[in-house]
């Protein structure tokens, strides 16, 4: 009925056309405003994961250059939840890094070490690693580390170069020879500059964490008799061996016969030299076997005490929105010896950055929903104006006035579906291209990220479009009551 040529002039075509082009376009805004603050979000969150993780468990007692304790985890029940989706270990070490060569004119950086159980399980890494490859651990401690870009540029250093390093462990200064394995990018450049990646072991050697039982053993002329003998020194205490009778003692020989099979449950202390005589590590156990048939002694367990402690744990949960729920669950079973931090805790500015700019979405949101209103609002009107003689001969024939407001909300919202629908594609298409190309650039030093990230979030954006289309629908029920307050007579005789 409204479509008549008849009953039309048809000055409302352009008008309405604009209208809906209108919505069209508020649509498409608020889609890829969305689109791009949920791209931010995830981006730059998955980038502070390279260095992080959702919640980091601690010492309180920690130094001042950011260094990490160990905690000891030996009759600590790690915490388990259907919500986590890994728990790692890892330390931090503070440290200065030089090219290691002759020249006077090496230039000096001081970074931040974070030492790693395994660089391949981590996948954040990876992901941001640009040249090189991440190191492969073993059994025994690794000397490669992985550097940013902004440091490798600063230390003039290329990859494999040796590099000299500078530890502090128990106030004395301890160089090693490390070598540059891997070099990653994440933009955010302040963060780039302060971390490296090296090897937990490495770390925990470094720092003298536990204590690792070396023994030598040898035959006596006659071949009766096998000693032996632990070569560890101590040197902040004193060494006590329990040779598997319950008994400690400063011996560090053990003799037995050559002739028959023995098993030794060895078991070594680190005392302090003081009176109290406290524990410095956690006793190691070694266990020592000896076959009389072949001659042979074999060891087990020879990894050492270290194993059971750690700079801190890392855990990463499959609903980051559950963080802060566990981070109290957490506070409530590890006790107050322990710091629990959530990843925002640990980077406040920049999630404090993201958080800003998800208040100009709600802001860019309600301006858009405005338009959209106003535009459909102002098309409605002139649908009105226009079928004024129309709605008089209606009314003439007897048609009530809900039944005449139905006829011009259903044509309204009909217009308003089509542009919803077609600012819909519209933003589909540009995110996708987006993603696909990346054609609109960032200044990275400035936003973190090189491109403009878009996501497409499709529980929130279907939402969003219930939301504003409902909004918009409600609000052209008001230009409709103007049609039920037209006059028969006057309507009739318009010249409209």
């Amino acid at each position: 009925m409204l479509k008549n040529e008849k009953h039309s002039k048809n000055f409302s075509r352009p008008i309405v056309l604009i209208s809906i082009l209108g919505v069209v376009l508020g649509v498409c805004v608020i889609i890829l405003t969305v689109s791009i603050a949920t791209g931010f979000q995830n981006q730059i969150k998955n980038k502070l994961l390279s260095f992080g993780s959702h919640i980091q468990i601690e010492s309180m007692f920690q130094s001042n250059n950011k260094e990490t304790s160990p905690i000891n985890l030996l009759n600590k029940t790690i915490y388990k939840d259907k919500n986590f989706i890994s728990i790692e270990k890892y330390a931090y070490k503070s440290a200065i890094i030089q090219l290691k060569n002759k020249s006077s004119q090496n230039e000096v950086e001081g970074i931040l070490f974070k030492g790693l159980e395994s660089f391949k399980e981590n996948k954040f890494l990876k992901d941001y690693l640009i040249d090189g490859q991440l190191p492969h651990f073993n059994n025994k401690a690794n000397d490669t580390i992985v550097l940013s870009k902004k440091t490798c540029q600063k230390l003039k250093v290329k990859l494999h170069d040796p590099l000299t390093t500078f530890f502090i462990s128990n106030g004395k200064p301890r160089q090693r020879n490390l070598i540059l394995g891997g070099i990653f990018e994440t933009g955010l450049e302040k963060v780039d500059s302060k971390f490296g990646f090296i090897d937990l072991q490495y770390l925990k050697k470094i720092n003298n964490w536990g204590l690792t039982l070396k023994t030598k053993h040898q035959f006596n002329i006659d071949s009766s008799k096998l000693t032996v003998k632990v070569t560890n020194k101590s040197k902040d205490g004193s060494l006590l061996y329990d040779w598997g009778n319950n008994i400690k003692v400063s011996n560090n020989e053990f003799i037995f016969s050559a002739k028959k099979d023995c098993t030794i449950k060895l078991i070594g202390f680190e005392l302090s030299k003081l009176k109290n005589q406290n524990l410095i590590n956690i006793p190691d156990t070694l266990i020592i076997k000896y076959s009389s048939k072949q001659k042979n002694i074999s060891y087990e367990n020879i990894k050492g005490s270290n194993k059971f402690l750690s700079g801190g744990l890392e855990i990463y949960l499959s609903d980051f929105e559950k963080r802060n729920l566990i981070q109290q669950n957490l506070k409530a079973d590890f006790g107050p010896e322990f710091k629990i931090t959530t990843i925002d805790e640990q980077h406040q500015e920049i999630f404090s950055w993201l958080n800003l700019i998800y208040q100009n979405v709600y802001i860019i949101l309600i301006l858009m929903i405005a338009v959209a209103v106003i535009n459909m609002s102002c098309a409605l009107l002139v649908l009105i104006v226009e079928k004024t003689k129309m709605i008089g001969i209606l009314k003439a024939l007897g048609i009530r006035n809900n039944s005449l407001r139905k006829i011009f909300i259903a044509h309204g919202g009909l217009l308003l579906a089509v542009g919803f629908l077609f600012g819909n594609i519209l933003a589909g298409i540009i995110i996708t291209t987006q993603n696909q190309l990346g054609f609109l650039k960032l200044p990275q030093e400035n936003y973190y990220l090189d491109t403009v990230p878009m996501d497409y979030p499709i529980l929130n954006i279907l939402v969003i479009n219930l939301i504003a289309f409902l909004f918009c629908f409600l609000a052209m029920t008001l230009p409709s009551f103007i049609s039920a307050k037209i006059s028969p007579v006057r309507a009739i005789n318009s010249e409209i």
